[in-house]
């Protein structure tokens, strides 16, 4: 087996533990509750992430710079909790595969604000995918709105606007931590950013709603709380590391523009296993959306 197509089996792999962590996600948003979902996963998440970073590149991430730290917490507070309660939310109201449809604006919200703030001029491509992928997910909206009646349709809206918003945060984000960048590791640099948005969701919990004791009650279920572990360690984890293992065999824009394939992963399982009714117009808009966010990257 060539390195390039070992690399591309990496990415696929990414695009799978995505999907799957969404899916989860989704279904512990509706069964159990979104802002103990968003809280009680990053207990699980956080511990994991340390152990992973201190034995794979030491104790970099102790050793940076406090206005780096600060940066990254702050970068942390906004992607490992504003934008995932908004995602989150939108999983709950819209399901797992139009949230994260809607959610391929991530790279795009990127690009567009690194234009502002960097002058990173955007490439003919760049402006193709844009269009194309915003082309997608208005097919996908059109649909959904068509066949819902007018609570459905005000639950979507919402659910919609939240996907939205998780994705602009996300590329908020990603912005504010583009600083770091060179000098932690992907992982050091991951870390912090989760204890920001750990930090966040504590005190937020204890002081603003009051509930911290009701989160954890609300997984007292050994099978929901092996969802959410396993939801927890899938994401910034196992998929993380999948995705920097295969950096180092495919070149960097393959790689992620595989990656950005999830939502089809969500459309092949809601179709053959939950034999949930979907659209020809919500597919079409579901792969017209993947494959622009994917020309980003090319």
């Amino acid at each position: 087996m060539s390195s390039l197509l070992f690399g591309q089996i990496l990415a696929i792999l990414v695009a799978i533990t995505s999907a799957e962590k969404s899916l989860l996600f989704s279904h512990l948003g509706k069964k159990v509750s979104t802002r103990a979902t968003v809280h009680i996963r990053l207990w699980i998440a956080l511990p994991l992430i340390i152990l992973s970073t201190l034995i794979s590149e030491g104790t970099a991430f102790l050793q940076v710079s406090l206005q780096t730290w600060l940066i990254l917490l702050l970068s942390g507070v906004i992607g490992f909790f504003i934008c995932d309660s908004f995602a989150f939310w939108a999983f709950a109201n819209i399901g797992a595969r139009e949230a994260m449809v809607i959610m391929t604006l991530n790279p795009i919200f990127h690009s567009i604000l690194s234009y502002f703030f960097f002058s990173e001029v955007l490439s003919f491509y760049q402006i193709l995918s844009i269009l194309i992928t915003i082309s997608g997910i208005i097919i996908l909206i059109l649909a959904k709105n068509k066949k819902s009646d007018n609570l459905k349709k005000k639950n979507k809206t919402k659910g919609i606007l939240f996907a939205f918003l998780g994705a602009l945060f996300q590329a908020i984000s990603n912005i504010i931590a583009k600083s770091a960048l060179d000098t932690l590791y992907p992982l050091s640099l991951n870390t912090i950013r989760m204890i920001g948005g750990f930090i966040a969701a504590v005190v937020f919990a204890i002081f603003v709603r009051k509930e911290f004791i009701k989160d954890f009650k609300s997984y007292k279920s050994v099978n929901n709380l092996a969802l959410l572990a396993l939801a927890s360690i899938s994401g910034p984890i196992i998929g993380i590391t999948i995705l920097l293992a295969a950096f180092n065999y495919a070149p960097v824009g393959l790689v992620t523009a595989i990656a950005q394939i999830s939502p089809i992963f969500i459309l092949v399982y809601e179709l053959v296993f939950l034999k949930k009714r979907i659209s020809l117009l919500e597919i079409i808009g579901t792969l017209i959306s993947v494959l622009g966010v994917s020309l980003m990257f090319i």
